[in-house]
């Protein structure tokens, strides 16, 4: 039998030499003298199913529901059968690449949200902006859709075209984009210059090229003078091994970075560079898996690093990816467990954080829904839900009592100067929309609070000790 053994951290590695991730060819399977009563009595239950069940059965999907079942009775949630079109999904995620528009979207208040367009994107191109709520894909309505359900309406063959309608809250507008998919690399890395030789690297998961590109960023940012950075890894659900000892040896010196204990993999994977770690803060959460969680692990056992957050997902599994055939899926199957360098065990307990800090939830006020007019010394429920509204976006309207009064008037004019309009002394649907508008807005980027406090902790520590 021909396979490949890969770390399954959300995609894969290969450990391999060989060139690619996946086996060339299926396997071929001989039968165990031993097994064969087994294989009689499933051929006589499969013969029994086809001969007797009175609707008809398809034979792909009989072998399929056997093959499932077979994973399913592991009892491990990440061993299983991917039917062809989610073996093809999985490798798209491993090279970081997917045919779609090039947007990143998520619910607010139960709405599939654009939260960012790609540059250079077919979204960007056909005019679509963060804010935008998705309620159309080639007429199937998205409403009560989830968002994988709605990724899957977005993404298809490139070249094809897609039909998506969208209201535009900010300006009251519905529109009708006719997008023409293309080829969409996925975008990993986020930079942010904080000054005086700290930066800001987000990693959104580990990709192929997500550990070359982090290389280059770092040697860009040392010759800069980097002297303490913030690695935000909350969210990210795991990616390519390489890409993750990648990036974890940028930041520790020579030496392991993880280790891998199983039956068939039993090793110790080593950083090969001798570089001087920096001051690091990695932001982690119970979104922060597997390859996420051995860089964490790895320069919080031998680098300079404090975890900041929530504690990890705690998933470490080795597995093997084996393609079974022309048009007939692969398997994902654990082998083994990962571990940090100190032999820390992560699977099924995660990481915790050296500093503990939860970001508070955001709730969202009810939208205002425009009934008429509203002007000082109007009085109803339409008059709370702007003064929520204004609180919310950081005015004051006074007393949260439904009463237009002079200090509502004064949040009304304050926020409609902050967005380059005029206040014309009343309150009409065009105001009631941009309001509605800047509370989606603020919704799909809330204030980071975790972010902010490592920017503190960061300042201190280099304060304290550099």
């Amino acid at each position: 039998m021909q396979y490949v053994l890969c770390i399954c951290l959300g995609l894969s590695f290969c450990l391999s030499s060989c060139s690619g991730v996946f086996a060339s060819e299926a396997a071929s399977v001989e039968v165990l003298s031993s097994e064969k009563p087994l294989v009689d009595m499933f051929q006589s239950a499969k013969d029994a199913v086809l001969d007797l069940y009175p609707e008809d059965v398809s034979l792909d999907d009989l072998y399929e529901g056997a093959i499932r079942g077979l994973f399913d009775s592991l009892g491990d949630p990440y061993s299983e059968y991917l039917n062809q079109e989610e073996f093809d999904a999985y490798t798209q995620e491993v090279e970081g690449q997917f045919s779609g528009i090039g947007v990143s979207i998520q619910l607010v208040q139960g709405n599939v949200t654009v939260v960012s367009v790609f540059q250079g994107s077919p979204a960007e191109k056909a005019g679509m902006k963060p804010g935008d709520v998705i309620v159309e894909v080639d007429g199937v309505d998205l409403r009560n859709k989830t968002l994988q359900e709605a990724s899957s309406l977005l993404r298809g063959e490139a070249g094809t075209t897609v039909k998506v309608t969208v209201v535009r809250p900010s300006a009251g507008e519905t529109i009708t984009l006719n997008i023409v998919r293309a080829k969409i690399s996925i975008k990993t890395i986020d930079m942010q210059d904080l000054g005086d030789g700290k930066f800001y690297v987000r990693i959104s998961q580990f990709t192929s090229n997500t550990g070359k590109n982090f290389s280059f960023l770092m040697k860009w940012m040392r010759d800069r003078g980097l002297n303490g950075l913030i690695l935000d890894l909350r969210g990210n659900p795991g990616g390519v091994l390489g890409s993750a000892v990648e990036v974890a040896g940028e930041l520790v010196p020579k030496g392991p970075i993880v280790k891998l204990k199983g039956k068939v993999v039993n090793q110790t994977v080593w950083n090969p560079k001798d570089g001087e770690p920096v001051p690091t803060i990695i932001l982690i959460d119970g979104g922060s898996a597997s390859a996420s969680e051995i860089v964490a692990g790895a320069v919080k056992d031998r680098g300079r690093a404090i975890l900041v957050g929530e504690t990890t997902y705690g998933k470490a599994c080795v597995q093997i990816i084996l393609p079974l055939g022309d048009n007939m899926g692969g398997i994902k199957l654990t082998i083994a467990d990962y571990y940090t360098p100190s032999g820390a065990m992560i699977s099924g307990v995660g990481l915790s954080p050296n500093i503990p800090i939860q970001q508070e939830p955001l709730t969202l006020p009810d939208p205002v829904t425009f009934k008429r007019v509203m002007k000082p010394g109007c009085v109803g429920l339409d008059v709370l839900s702007l003064q929520d509204c204004l609180e919310f976006l950081g005015y004051n309207p006074g007393p949260l009592d439904g009463i237009f009064g002079p200090k509502t008037e004064t949040a009304v004019a304050s926020y409609l100067k902050d967005q380059g309009r005029g206040y014309k002394g009343y309150v009409g649907e065009t105001e009631v929309l941009a309001v509605n508008g800047s509370v989606s807005e603020k919704a799909t980027n809330p204030p980071d609070q975790v972010l902010e406090k490592a920017k503190i902790l960061l300042d201190h520590w280099l304060e304290m000790y550099w």
